[in-house]
């Protein structure tokens, strides 16, 4: 007979503030980031989270452990931003629109994007793990509905993914026109079969 898993213990008051202040120096770092670019101190952060040095390291213990932390940060702020405010029924559509997201985050936070894509580390938690999970899904749904003739593979994802990352790298480099992200999503689009006119409108709609 296996043995009943004991329930975890509640957090403690103790826990809750450790949490918080972690959290509070991930924002601030992506907050210096976003300001100063990728040559930001931990002095920087410290002080924009308003706590010591001392409070830092007990964090962190160094630079390079902050950034790390930073790529999961921002890739499960952007899926929860996603999953909360992205309620389409239609996949193709949800796809159009997280996609869309995705491209806007390259546009209003130019640096954390440039940060985060320079990482092989932060494609896999991008598609597996964070935002674009939601999309892998979205293409297996696609298919199931009849929305994408074919059924989603490794080349399909692979596809996908990339072209996303390229164009995310195309607009932190300044190609910030709504016009050409509307493209992409269009191209996306058509490639996993919607046709061109449905597809444009798709497109328009999830870019604005």
């Amino acid at each position: 007979m296996k043995s009943a898993v004991a329930p975890e213990p509640p957090l403690t008051r103790g826990h809750k503030k450790k949490s918080r202040t972690r959290r509070l120096l991930l924002d601030a770092a992506v907050s210096v980031l976003a300001d100063r670019g990728e040559g930001f101190s931990i002095a920087d952060v410290a002080t924009a989270a308003g706590v010591s040095h001392g409070t830092f390291y007990n964090y962190f213990a160094d630079r390079d452990e902050l950034l790390d932390a930073l790529v999961a940060h921002t890739v499960e702020e952007f899926a929860s931003v996603s999953a909360r405010e992205i309620d389409e029924p239609d996949p193709a559509m949800r796809f159009a629109r997280i996609s869309a997201r995705a491209l806007a985050t390259a546009v209003e936070s130019p640096h954390a994007v440039r940060f985060t894509l320079r990482l092989e580390a932060v494609q896999r938690a991008l598609l597996v793990e964070g935002p674009l999970a939601h999309l892998r899904q979205d293409l297996v749904d696609g298919h199931r509905s009849g929305r994408f003739p074919e059924a989603p593979d490794d080349a399909t994802l692979d596809v996908v993914l990339g072209a996303l990352l390229l164009a995310a790298r195309r607009v932190i480099e300044g190609e910030t026109g709504a016009d050409y992200r509307r493209t992409v999503i269009r191209r996306l689009l058509m490639s996993l079969g919607v046709a061109g006119g449905e597809a444009d409108q798709m497109a328009r709609l999830a870019v604005g």
